[in-house]
């Protein structure tokens, strides 16, 4: 990868904890068990106002070390490393009702939910990246559990979702640089 200056245009998909998927063989999605990126059954969270990655919320915890009788700060030990993905779309779709009623799962053919009848919503999360030249530069793949994180407005304005996806750990959580 080279280094520049981008302006980076960001598209998400989702894959819920749990769906049989195809790609690249049969199989069911989990934290073990990751869809193919070109399964069919990922849902396209729609256009993205912004995406931010967060890695804040580590714990460190401090080495101190006698040199030669003053304490002095020696090491630093990172503890519960985290990620947080933050985004803010301005597509509503039946993903972000599904999130922001707490339903069970709904599609483009959904007519009717039930609020607060949905589990936790966890799932696999592909971001592509693209700078201002049209070219991929980063895709990342991780298992997430996801939310809606604000009050959505419903008015004369664009109607925005903000959603925030927590990476969990999973052995095949992946990111490539292009």
């Amino acid at each position: 990868m080279n280094i520049l200056s981008r302006a980076i245009g960001n598209h998400a998909w989702f894959f819920r904890d749990g769906t049989a998927y195809t790609v690249p063989s049969s199989g069911t999605a989990g934290r073990a068990s990751k869809p193919g990126a070109t399964d069919p059954v990922y849902i396209d969270l729609g256009i993205l106002e912004q995406l931010q990655i967060d890695p804040s919320g580590v714990q460190e915890q401090e080495v101190w070390a006698p040199s030669p009788g003053q304490l002095r700060l020696y090491d630093v030990i990172e503890t519960k490393p985290q990620l947080k993905i933050m985004a803010t779309l301005v597509e509503m779709s039946p993903l972000s009702y599904e999130l922001l009623a707490k339903t069970g799962p709904l599609t483009s053919a959904s007519t009717q939910y039930n609020p607060l009848e949905g589990v936790t919503k966890r799932g696999w999360l592909r971001i592509q990246q693209y700078d201002h030249n049209d070219a991929l530069f980063n895709t990342l793949e991780v298992f997430t559990y996801i939310r809606v994180t604000n009050a959505i407005a419903f008015n004369d304005q664009v109607v925005k979702a903000e959603f925030q996806a927590r990476v969990l750990h999973s052995t095949l959580n992946t990111g490539a640089l292009a």
